[in-house]
């Protein structure tokens, strides 16, 4: 709901965009260096300041709801996503790879993204009648209780390896430069760069469903309700991961077709 946020807080569709963009660039900028923090400090310590970085960003939308607090909130979502993927990404891996099961990485990986956004569903069903009852404080409320309660999680994940390994690991900068030298060298890896930039581009457009859900006339306590479409097709997406890789193209046929027929 926090573009139906900004909207009712007087910003037009080219300030909202551009919160977006902060966030995109943020998170893109700060990912680049994510799975080397992973292995120089505690992963179960990055993992729960992740969620405590991006509650502070919602407190701020909730209670302070201005664009500069917007964009703050942001950069701070932002920063813990990035922290957030590689390290989990590493844990994960890791872990599987200490007990020999590496090759269930894909499957439990794409089945804990569909519980993710199976959370989101259900936090998307609740959210309609809290919206209606305590409007948008409440909103950012649960918001950062649910981080809180996502810290406290974090606490408890298992980490068998030792932070900082032997300590002959590159510094951020040096990694970064490396990384950064290897676009200009090697075509292929530039031009992945610019596909991975595109395709989160496109995700990106996700972020305009609610406004475009409120675009129709309904009730603002039944936007939740109605982007619950999109959600579950996410998380359906999530849970065949690794699997019915036949059904990719016809089933992005019919879906580009029902876009073309909606519009």
């Amino acid at each position: 709901m926090y573009a139906v946020l900004f909207a009712d807080t007087g910003l037009s569709p080219a300030a909202i965009s551009s919160l977006f963009v902060i966030w995109s660039v943020t998170a893109f900028g700060f990912e680049v260096p994510s799975g080397l923090w992973a292995d120089l400090f505690s992963r179960r310590l990055l993992l729960v300041a992740s969620p405590l970085l991006a509650g502070a960003g919602f407190g701020l939308w909730a209670f302070f709801p201005s664009y500069p607090a917007f964009a703050a909130g942001f950069v701070l979502w932002g920063v813990g996503s990035a922290l957030r993927s590689g390290t989990t990404q590493a844990l994960v891996y890791e872990e599987l790879e200490r007990v020999g099961a590496t090759g269930v990485y894909a499957r439990l990986f794409g089945r804990s993204e569909s519980v993710s956004l199976l959370a989101v569903v259900a936090a998307s069903a609740v959210a309609s009648p809290v919206l209606a009852v305590g409007g948008y404080r409440a909103l950012g409320a649960a918001s950062v209780a649910a981080c809180a309660a996502c810290a406290v999680a974090g606490c408890f994940l298992p980490e068998t390896r030792v932070p900082g390994g032997d300590g002959q690991e590159p510094s951020p900068g040096s990694v970064v430069r490396e990384g950064w030298a290897q676009v200009r060298r090697e075509p292929a890896v530039r031009w992945a760069l610019v596909l991975v930039t595109v395709l989160e581009g496109v995700t990106s457009l996700d972020e305009y469903v609610p406004l475009l859900v409120r675009s129709t006339g309904v009730a603002e306590a039944s936007v939740p309700l109605l982007v619950l479409v999109v959600t579950v097709g996410d998380a359906v997406g999530g849970w065949l991961a690794g699997r019915g890789a036949a059904w990719l193209a016809p089933v992005l046929a019919v879906g580009g077709g029902a876009w073309r027929w909606g519009r």
